[in-house]
């Protein structure tokens, strides 16, 4: 008699591949929950850390974690901006973060109280990445090597000319330390995730992640595919950050080289 369980059987497939997702989506959730409740502490961030308001600034776990297909790796999330009035220049108004964004790289569209603000990075995805490859964001892993919003030192200068008893951490000229003390996170997405391509966006993060800490743009954007053994041998690209892509011919070209690349590697996996 023929075992059931060693014959092609949809009828007993279907409940265990169920079983095996629910198995998957757990261990994501799990991760998530973790993210959500340990990360700052653990890259030693200041406490509290806030936006001027006083709203705190949390890590962004990935939302968009598609298996086993592309995963994307981007610097660190934006925020939610608002104009507000400048205390020093009466006629000028200075664009203030208030919030997170709702997850990485996702698209927003809201009202910061002069005009109606996008994501640009996220449309960028989009545009110059997503659509060439024929992917969806939700057939992908999105995330960030950073978790949280850093502040440049112009959000620290719109800031206190908005909120002058407001100490700005200005954190974003410390991101390569931040990111070394953020990559065991990525690690464990790696694993989870299980992707067949990972691809990063921006030198730093390719500095980072590839190890090769003091590699000019024009040398790491510039490869092939490549094993990384920061990410326990998963295959990556490094490719240029879409912001650099909306504001360089450059970079924009050099993303339709690694979209084809990406492209190939993948439909021959």
């Amino acid at each position: 008699m023929v075992n059931p369980r060693t014959q092609w059987d949809p009828e007993w497939l279907g409940p265990v591949l169920t079983e095996a997702k629910k198995k998957c989506d757990a261990e994501i959730l799990k991760y998530q929950q973790k993210c959500y409740r340990c990360y700052v502490k653990s890259i030693g961030l200041p406490q509290p850390y806030t936006y001027p308001d006083g709203n705190p600034i949390r890590p962004l776990p990935p939302v968009k974690v598609a298996m086993g297909s592309l995963m994307i790796v981007g610097a660190y999330p934006s925020a939610r901006f608002e104009s507000r009035p400048s205390r020093n220049h009466p006629n000028r108004r200075r664009l203030v973060p208030v919030a997170d964004n709702l997850q990485p790289f996702g698209r927003e569209q809201y009202f910061d109280g002069t005009r109606v603000r996008t994501l640009e990075s996220a449309d960028g995805l989009r545009k110059y990445l997503l659509d060439g490859l024929g992917l969806s964001p939700e057939q992908c892993w999105i995330t960030d090597l950073v978790k949280v919003f850093l502040y440049k030192r112009e959000h620290g200068d719109s800031c206190r000319d908005v909120h002058p008893n407001f100490e700005v951490p200005e954190l974003r000229s410390e991101y390569r330390k931040l990111a070394e003390l953020s990559l065991s996170w990525l690690q464990e997405e790696c694993r989870l995730c299980q992707p067949r391509l990972i691809v990063t966006l921006g030198q730093e993060v390719a500095q980072v992640v590839s190890g090769k800490l003091n590699a000019a743009a024009n040398q790491l954007l510039f490869g092939d595919v490549t094993e990384c053994a920061a990410l326990d041998g998963c295959s990556t690209l490094f490719l240029p950050h879409p912001d650099a892509c909306r504001r360089y011919a450059k970079w924009r070209s050099r993303m339709v080289e690694g979209v084809k690349i990406a492209k190939e590697f993948l439909l021959s996996r």
